[in-house]
């Protein structure tokens, strides 16, 4: 949860609990955090390191409720480091040779463990205790902080006989559950409630209503930068490498008063270059994504042509009918700066984008900040044009108008088709519904005609309007 004052953004987490998991790499972190918030927000593989950028999501029992947040897969000394470097007086020590990711997945675990209510240490029930349990296990304790182990993977006799040799750890009762099949969830939930459920923790309301604004767009167009630039934290790992986000991040921000989710998506590339495993797997979730977002935002590099790829994607999200906003990212890598580069560069996108002509183009550097202030305006505002209802005697007048103005054509026969009503069926998105006489149809240009109307007089900035054609029995 966030809180916020007009126009900025800050986070906080609202008097409710936060619960870290740690634990070595492959011990099924994400697989307890997609189980205990019921979800499967977290990307599961059995390839070590999968989960890079981490994951928060709410738990919710018997009415009291806690954030949970699943950190990155890094190997034990370096998340021992970013543990020991918790303690006054000390810092964390990077081992020589790790790569950008790893760097990064480990300030962003220094970042939550800061903000722990109690520490989830996850151990793997199967494989019994190893070296790297013991050295996490006496890190931990150093810190001072609650520590809660939980022994996953206890779905045989051979784990269950194994969950006692974990005591050896000194962090107290080992909690046996199985995030694979959901045995000992509830009583580890029982417990762990009992811990983090204080009259000073209230639950957070869920059924608030959000704004869903999915990040989409080709690899290093920017769009983790981007995030993290709105927020004013690193959320999100960014390095040069592409590829680097594999799952959609979720963070919910609250902004002049609205619920906006903002959530950074892997970048898409043609399926013939979308390698197997996965990579495989975290474009299909983009792609999902764009099918449930209430708003796109389509980002793109203004230093570079746009390509085929860009275009596919821009008729990848029309076809889903969300609210769009084209963010054309890296400005300040733009070479050419005269007085019409601004008019050529929109003229440009037009060309572009006509799948989505209807979308404001901004364009932003997530590096020096420009304009990256008027994005969530940007978004308010197309959200307010998707929720938007036009009142029936307005829709009267303007079919007057467009009748007036062009003869409705027809689509096919040689009746001449005539337009009885025009009502707005359904909003975010908008939907209307054109009716005409028995075995009469209207060609597509005119209702494109109609529609360029309606944008006309009724705005409709950043929304995909849809309008469908109704053929009455009878005539009226």
């Amino acid at each position: 949860m966030t809180t916020t004052v007009r126009g900025k953004i800050s986070s906080g987490s609202d008097g409710i609990a936060t619960v870290v998991i740690v634990g070595r790499i492959n011990v099924g972190k994400s697989s307890l955090f997609n189980r205990l918030t019921e979800s499967q927000r977290a990307l599961v593989s059995p390839i070590a390191g999968t989960t890079r950028d981490y994951n928060v999501g709410l738990v919710e029992w018997q009415g009291k409720s806690f954030e949970i947040i699943d950190t990155g897969g890094v190997n034990i000394d370096e998340l021992s480091q970013s543990i020991i470097s918790l303690l006054p007086g000390k810092k964390a020590r990077t081992k020589t040779g790790a790569g950008p990711i790893e760097q990064a997945i480990i300030r962003q675990t220094k970042a939550a463990l800061e903000k722990a209510t109690i520490i989830m240490m996850v151990v793997d029930a199967r494989a019994g205790i190893t070296p790297e349990d013991k050295e996490l296990s006496l890190v931990l304790k150093k810190i001072g902080q609650p520590v809660m182990l939980v022994c996953n993977k206890v779905d045989s006799q051979r784990s269950r006989n194994n969950i006692d040799d974990f005591y050896q750890l000194g962090l107290g009762t080992p909690y046996p559950v199985s995030a694979a099949n959901g045995s000992g969830i509830g009583d580890f939930l029982d417990v762990i409630m009992d811990r983090v459920g204080s009259s000073d923790q209230s639950p957070r309301a869920t059924d608030a209503p959000t704004i869903k604004v999915a990040i989409i767009g080709k690899p290093n167009t920017g769009k983790s930068s981007l995030i993290n630039k709105i927020l004013g934290e690193e959320r999100v790992i960014v390095t040069e490498i592409a590829g680097t986000t594999r799952e959609p991040q979720d963070t919910i921000v609250t902004y002049e008063g609205e619920s906006i989710t903002l959530i950074d998506t892997a970048g898409l590339r043609k399926k013939a270059k979308v390698g197997p495993g996965l990579e495989h797997m975290a474009t299909g979730r983009t792609r999902n994504m764009i099918k449930h977002a209430d708003i796109i935002l389509f980002v793109t590099e203004v230093s570079e042509y746009l390509t085929r790829q860009d275009a596919y994607l821009a008729a990848l999200i029309k076809e889903s009918r969300p609210g769009v906003i084209l963010v054309s990212n890296k400005w300040d890598q733009l070479e050419r700066r005269d007085e019409h580069i601004d008019r050529d560069m929109r003229r440009y996108y037009q060309r572009a984008f006509p799948h989505v002509s209807f979308a404001p183009l901004i364009f932003v550097s997530a590096k020096t900040g420009r304009n990256v202030e008027k994005i969530l305006s940007l978004v308010l505002e197309v959200a307010r044009h998707r929720r938007q209802v036009v009142p029936q005697e307005a829709l009267d007048e303007i079919l007057e108008k467009v009748v007036r103005r062009h003869h409705p054509a027809q689509a096919k026969g040689n009746i001449r088709p005539h337009i009885y009503s025009i009502k707005q069926k359904y909003v975010d998105p908008p939907l209307f519904e054109i009716s005409v006489g028995p075995k009469q149809s209207l060609h597509f240009s005119y209702l494109r005609f109609i529609e360029n109307q309606l944008r006309e007089h009724f705005d409709f900035l950043g929304v995909p309007i849809s309008i469908t054609v109704r053929t009455l029995k009878h005539e009226l």
